[in-house]
């Protein structure tokens, strides 16, 4: 039979490794933070993932209302809401190379629900909000329930639909 050998580690380096583990643990804890805190500011999607500096500057300089939630300290997060799953379609996109065609219009599509989370909270509410606007009302359409998006673009000038085919009564867009 082979004689066992008692290898130990020193004593001296036995004391250090809690200690290396410790600071490799609050370094970790401390860059995840930092990411996370990162994550929701909207430098990140434009330097990670995306060349999205047009999408920025609009909600830092305009044009569009993504400015005007910039100035109503609404974060780009609060809308375009990263979900886990579409979190890791990115990651699966920027791993295979395919950064041409994220899907990101089909990812962060923002419905009349997230925009009415904050903006009355069903679309009859917001048609009561603007009713001052009378006879014009865009929010009160005979049409229907249009998509939000339709005049109001996050990142691009807004589009009066309605005055597309109709007098609209001297009305005009926000931004």
């Amino acid at each position: 039979m082979a004689e066992e050998k008692n290898v130990s580690m020193p004593s001296g380096k036995r004391k250090k490794a809690p200690i290396v583990i410790g600071v490799v643990v609050a370094v970790l804890v401390v860059a995840g933070i930092g990411l996370f805190t990162w994550h929701n500011q909207p430098s990140f999607c434009g330097t990670v993932c995306h060349t999205m500096s047009d999408h920025v500057t609009n909600y830092e300089e305009g044009p569009g209302i993504a400015h005007l939630h910039q100035a109503a300290n609404v974060s780009c997060l609060d809308c375009h809401q990263a979900t886990l799953d579409v979190q890791l379609a990115e990651v699966k996109s920027q791993l295979a190379g395919d950064t041409d065609n994220l899907g990101l219009a089909d990812r962060y599509y923002v419905d009349n629900s997230v925009c009415l989370n904050c903006h009355g909270g069903s679309y009859e509410e917001l048609a009561k909000s603007t009713e001052s606007l009378g006879a014009y009302n865009p929010h009160a359409n005979p049409h229907g329930e249009l998509n939000c998006n339709e005049c109001h673009k996050g990142h691009a000038t807004q589009q009066d639909t309605c005055s597309q085919c109709h007098e609209n009564g001297g009305q005009r867009m926000l931004a």
